[in-house]
């Protein structure tokens, strides 16, 4: 079996062999993060103080972003904010937002939806749902007033033609609605669904009229039809389909693809079968698809237990991006944010180094990830979420990142990160196949392996550097 090394020296010499050392590591080090998808030149830094839900790059190139965070890029901006095209905050967007932004959808007008738990957007009087102009000022025609429903605050969007807009609530219970394009309720539309047992995360109007909804509940409307729901363009249910999952499964995105193909992501157990699925795709009629490689991402590996989809980019050559919370798929380590093939594989040239940790809390007993994906005009990606970028050389970035589109392909990478105590963690990440070891030396002729096993991702923690240098 092929085995492969990375190799560390631990101490030298003497305070100059030391130096020596020192330097080729730093230039490895240099030599490795050339291969890096991170995009220096985004000014984001340091990030948000809370979590990122939502990101939209306008035609103009500015980048709205919406989250249940206070500050962004060093300021106090709280839930909902633009940036220009190269990651400065632009402070002439208003900053009255008073509630979490969870949905941005741009509308064929270039007009934007907002949905969140907001009762004032940007100041203006708007409960859960909004429109801002293509300038970005409050949209004064679209005015939903006050909406039937337990609880008024858009949890998703879809957008259908007409400019209907569907929308579903944070309730419980969730209930859905469609609205006219001037936020009206739609008189034609059943508006009673309520979706029993858990919320409602993802809304997909299909190109020939059906309505696909996925979240957590049960049933809809007392009917069985777990993770996934049918209606008809008229918000009816069709009883007919049979979601073909269990009990329990939750589904929190849902792409269309150009053929009528359909993506779905979350964390999902098909009936008859005990294995848990975090991606799948369903064909045009709704039946399973076995030849996409549901299993390539591996739902019960993550930071904090079970890994979770929660968003799907469809590229412009038909290869998927994947955000979440995973760490590997497909062999590879690839830590909540990937790029399949049209088949699901992983895509080797898309290597997200560490990757983007995810955060996790132990009051709420969540741990996130990558939540939102856009691309901009140049295909660079944005992605936000909940997590500590490690793909950049700027480790306090948080929940917000610029990535390029391609690095090298299925190379093995070393790096070295410094730890808040002064210490230092080596790691190494490597594609799949054979027998991994990172290898540690006190005079570089020896070398003896410190950690190995088959997995994509080794780290060895090392100490800091003494004061007379003789340490790296």
């Amino acid at each position: 079996m092929q085995k492969r090394r990375c190799r560390l020296p631990t101490r030298g010499q003497a305070g100059s062999l030391s130096l020596i050392i020192a330097a080729l590591l730093t230039f490895a080090l240099k030599v490795q993060g050339q291969a890096s998808l991170s995009d220096s030149t985004f000014a984001i830094e340091p990030g948000t103080v809370g979590l990122v839900s939502a990101i939209l790059v306008q035609a103009d190139g500015k980048i709205l972003v919406g989250g249940s965070f206070t500050q962004i890029a060093g300021q106090t901006h709280p839930y909902l904010a633009r940036l220009e095209s190269n990651g400065q905050l632009d402070t002439s967007f208003p900053a009255e937002t008073d509630g979490s932004v969870f949905r941005l959808l741009a509308q064929p007008d270039g007009k934007i939806l907002v949905g969140g738990s907001f009762n004032n957007l940007q100041g203006v009087a708007r409960k859960g749902i909004g429109r801002l102009l293509t300038n970005g000022t409050v949209d004064l025609d679209f005015d939903a007033g006050l909406l039937p429903g337990s609880e008024q605050s858009a949890f998703a969007l879809g957008l259908q033609p007409a400019g209907k807009i569907l929308y579903v609530n944070l309730a419980p219970n969730g209930e859905l609605f469609r609205l006219n394009s001037d936020g009206q309720l739609d008189s034609s539309f059943v508006q009673t669904n309520v979706f029993q047992g858990f919320h409602a995360f993802a809304i997909c109007p299909r190109t020939n009229g059906s309505i696909l909804v996925g979240g957590g509940f049960g049933a809809v409307n007392g009917f069985a039809t777990p993770g996934l729901a049918l209606l008809d363009t008229d918000g009816r249910l069709d009883t007919n389909y049979n979601s073909q999952l269990k009990t329990n499964s939750t589904t929190t995105a849902i792409l269309e693809q150009p053929d009528g193909s359909l993506l779905i992501g979350g964390g999902m157990w098909r009936q008859g079968s005990t294995n848990r699925i975090s991606l799948a795709r369903l064909t045009s009629i709704l039946e399973w698809d076995s030849s996409f490689h549901a299993d390539s991402i591996d739902p019960n590996l993550s930071a904090y237990g079970y890994g979770y989809i929660f968003s799907m980019l469809l590229l412009p050559d038909d290869k998927i991006l994947v955000g979440g919370n995973f760490q590997e798929v497909g062999g590879y380590w690839r830590r909540s944010i990937v790029r399949l093939d049209s088949a699901g594989r992983v895509d080797p040239c898309f290597d997200s180094a560490l990757g983007l940790a995810s955060s996790y809390s132990l009051a709420s007993n969540y741990s996130f990830g990558v939540i939102a994906l856009a691309r901009q005009s140049d295909g660079k990606i944005l992605a936000g979420g909940d997590f500590v970028d490690l793909i950049s050389d700027k480790p306090n970035t948080t929940n917000i990142v610029r990535l390029l589109s391609e690095s090298d392909c299925n190379n093995n990478r070393v790096y070295l990160r410094p730890l808040v105590d002064g210490n230092f963690t080596a790691t190494a990440t490597f594609s799949p196949g054979g027998t991994n070891s990172l290898q540690i030396s006190t005079n570089l002729v020896d070398w003896v392996d410190s950690v190995s096993n088959t997995r994509p991702y080794l780290y060895l923690d090392m100490p800091s550097p003494a004061a007379s240098g003789s340490q790296i």
